[in-house]
C-alpha cells in the first residue's frame, strides 16, 4: 500500500521532472501522473512476482527508514541513493538511480551501473543474488578510481535489511 505521504512525494517528483526535461525523452510520452503511477505500481508488482523466494519478494517493498538515511547523510555525507525505486527513494537525496527507464518521469536517473559511482552514495539493492553480485563487482573499481583521483566516495550495500 502506498502511504499518502509518499503519494505526495511522487506527485512532487513527477511535477519537478517535467520542466527539467526528463519527460521529453520518455516514449510514449507521459499522459498524466495517475497513468504513470498505475504503470509504476504494475511494474513493481510484475518484477516482484518473478521471484519465488519470499525474502526476494519482500525486498521490493523495503524502504530504508528515515533515521538510517539521516545518519548516513550526517555521518558519511551521503548525497545519492543508488538502486532505489520511485516507490521507496528518500526525497532528501537530490539524486537517485533506478533500473527502469520509464521512472525518469519521477526524476530517477537510470542504470546505476552505466557509470562510475561518484560522490557519497548509499546502495540499497533488492535481495537478489545477481543484483548484489553486480553491485559488489561495480563498487571496488569505482572506489579505486575515486581514491586515485582523490575524490570522495562511499557506498554501502544493505541487502535484505531488517530494522
Amino acid at each position: 500500500m502506498l502511504a499518502p505521504e509518499h503519494l505526495n512525494i511522487l506527485r512532487k517528483a513527477f511535477d519537478r521532472a517535467n520542466p527539467s526535461g526528463l519527460h521529453d525523452h520518455v516514449q510514449p510520452p507521459p499522459i498524466s501522473f495517475a497513468s504513470e503511477l498505475v504503470g509504476l505500481i504494475a511494474r513493481k508488482d510484475i518484477s516482484a512476482s518473478k521471484h519465488m523466494n519470499k525474502k526476494n519478494k519482500d525486498s521490493f517493498s523495503q524502504i530504508l527508514p528515515s533515521h538510517i538515511t539521516a545518519a548516513f547523510q550526517k555521518l558519511a555525507l551521503v548525497t545519492e541513493e543508488k538502486m532505489a525505486s520511485p516507490l521507496d527513494y528518500d526525497p532528501k537525496f537530490p539524486h537517485y538511480w533506478n533500473e527502469h527507464p520509464r521512472d525518469k518521469v519521477f526524476g530517477a536517473n537510470t542504470n546505476a551501473f552505466s557509470s562510475r559511482f561518484s560522490g557519497f552514495s548509499i546502495c540499497h539493492p533488492i535481495y537478489h543474488e545477481n543484483t548484489m553480485l553486480l553491485a559488489t563487482r561495480h563498487t571496488p573499481p569505482t572506489l579505486l578510481l575515486s581514491a586515485q583521483r582523490k575524490q570522495p566516495h562511499s557506498c554501502s550495500s544493505l541487502p535484505g535489511i531488517k530494522i
